[in-house]
């Protein structure tokens, strides 16, 4: 999860009012104001006014995103339990793997890498692509056809490790084949 978000309004210094506010409201403003013909103290209370505003909406801007931040990071937590972290590591890495500095940038700076959705679904997609690494004769590369997955279930189920109920590998290689299954027939 990226808690890299603005700071309370408290807290906000002249240089991020200045994100907020741009010199060319600014100077709108100020036309304004003199097309207005309003004092100089009623247009400084004024701008004052709006400025306020504005760090009052980014700062409850702010409560809201690290809330929904707070819920994702736990409901996901409920989810995956202990293993949380390592899932979300998984995730990270797929990210920087396929979409480099530049993907984990933007996710992070534009808050779609806390979206709960897309934080589940980059999850998924990890644990997906994990599972292919178990194959004969492939490294990670996604099965791309169903004669590939139909020749490994064939291959697993012929194994002395799935035909045999006491051999210790027997269920890790049974649920490799159900694995295998449920991809085939889109029950995934």
């Amino acid at each position: 999860m990226n808690y890299d978000l603005p700071l309370p309004q408290e807290n906000i210094s002249g240089a991020m009012i200045d994100e907020i506010i741009d010199e060319a409201a600014f100077e709108e403003f100020k036309e304004l104001a003199e097309t207005l013909q309003l004092s100089e103290e009623q247009a400084q209370g004024i701008w004052d006014w709006i400025v306020e505003g504005a760090l009052r909406f980014v700062g409850d801007l702010n409560v809201s995103a690290r809330e929904y931040c707070d819920e994702t990071e736990n409901q996901l937590r409920s989810l995956y339990g202990n293993d949380f972290e390592a899932k979300q590591k998984a995730a990270h890495n797929l990210i920087m793997k396929y979409g480099g500095e530049e993907m984990a940038t933007f996710l992070k700076k534009s808050g779609i890498g806390n979206c709960r959705e897309i934080v589940s679904f980059l999850i998924k997609l990890a644990d997906a692509a994990g599972e292919d690494r178990g194959l004969i004769g492939e490294k990670s590369s996604v099965l791309s056809s169903e004669e590939k997955i139909k020749a490994e279930i064939a291959r697993l189920m012929a194994v002395p490790a799935y035909m045999q109920a006491r051999h210790p590998e027997h269920e890790a290689t049974v649920q490799q084949v159900y694995r295998l299954r449920k991809r085939l027939f889109g029950e995934e």
